[in-house]
């Protein structure tokens, strides 16, 4: 449900497909995407050294091993790596290999797995990129054509920890009308698993995903997910595009929905700044496309729209609050996705329980 300012919907004033632009978080202005900039020193400069649990590595004083994760982040064209110890952002590459057709033009989230191998999928077809060792092209190899429904696009993507839906990890995606959805990554057949339930302000309409999913091991060592929400009417029209809220997964209806077929009637685990019957205020931004997680910090990416250029934000787990992170990107379409390895241990607490 990413485009309602694109298609009819979202993040952005989806106007242009094309990034004009990119600016280091806190640095100087970059000198655009066919180059990049990299916090670590300029134009030109490499992303962080990719592991192979989609981090980079560093040693700890005791001669251990301490392993910090990459959150990646896409616009509808190119991928950028995100540092969360430093909050520096870095381009890595243009996407090259889409099919080129109907719905399969730009590239709309990005998913990592547990082994860090990354994904991504546009409106249609989900694909494996290949991250080039320097700045250059993301090449993509195409793995299955998603089986869609009459008018149906795909904007989130994202994998479950193994274990949480089945012995291995599950592929899991978001469609435009705000509904989750599993994918056979292998035949591109999906399964409904539903929607976030009801709005308690309102019974007329339902809380629907906005933008994006993250799924993770907790401290507790159980798994986890987060989503960006927002009230749509039921069929995910005339969304509210004020201020999307952060959520907790209910990980048990996600899986009662996964083993049985049947829509869950509420995956919301609760909504971060809730609190008894009220839902809160939000995170004071709409159309958040992207969601990452690293220790105890959740990021949000969004898009852009003719009034809120793209933006990176921190996301205050008490409040539910977001605060714009230093500086600016001059991308023309903004942030359409991000994603992070499902094998990091996140110490988020758990949110509120759901509001009735």
């Amino acid at each position: 449900m990413k485009r309602f300012a694109c298609y009819s919907l979202v993040f952005l004033a989806c106007a242009g497909k094309n990034s004009s632009g990119f600016d280091d978080l806190g640095g100087a202005p970059g000198g655009g995407d066919d180059g990049g900039t990299s916090s670590s020193g300029g134009p030109g400069n490499p992303p962080p050294a990719l592991g192979g649990d989609g981090g980079t590595q560093g040693g700890q004083p005791d001669g251990g091993v301490v392993v910090t994760t990459t959150i990646y982040g896409n616009t509808d064209d190119s991928l950028y790596s995100m540092d969360p110890q430093t909050q520096a952002v870095t381009l890595i590459g243009k996407f090259s290999g889409t099919g080129g057709g109907t719905n399969d033009t730009t590239v709309t989230d990005v998913a990592v797995n547990a082994a860090g191998d990354v994904y991504v999928n546009t409106e249609s077809v989900i694909y494996k990129a290949a991250l080039p060792s320097g700045p250059g092209a993301v090449q993509l190899t195409k793995i299955a054509t998603i089986a869609l429904k009459q008018n149906q696009r795909f904007y989130a993507l994202a994998f479950t920890p193994k274990g949480a839906l089945r012995a291995d990890e599950a592929l899991i995606g978001g469609d435009g009308t705000g509904e989750v959805w599993s994918i056979d990554p292998a035949s591109g057949a999906t399964k409904h698993l539903g929607n976030f339930g009801k709005d308690p302000r309102d019974a007329t309409k339902v809380l629907a995903l906005s933008g994006d999913l993250v799924f993770y091991i907790d401290a507790q060592n159980k798994p986890t997910g987060l989503a960006t929400i927002r009230s749509c009417a039921s069929g995910g029209t005339s969304c509210d595009h004020s201020s999307d809220f952060l959520a907790g997964v209910d990980m048990t209806a996600l899986a009662a929905a996964y083993s049985s077929g049947t829509p869950a009637a509420s995956l919301l685990g609760g909504i971060y700044g809730g609190s008894g019957s009220s839902v809160g205020s939000g995170v004071g931004r709409g159309d958040l496309f992207g969601l990452g997680a690293w220790q105890g910090d959740v990021y949000a990416f969004g898009r852009s729209a003719t009034a809120s250029p793209a933006q990176l934000l921190a996301v205050d787990t008490q409040s539910g609050k977001g605060s714009a992170l230093p500086g600016t990107f001059a991308f023309t379409n903004g942030w359409s996705g991000a994603g992070v390895t499902t094998t990091v241990t996140i110490n988020v607490p758990p949110p509120p329980p759901p509001p009735k």
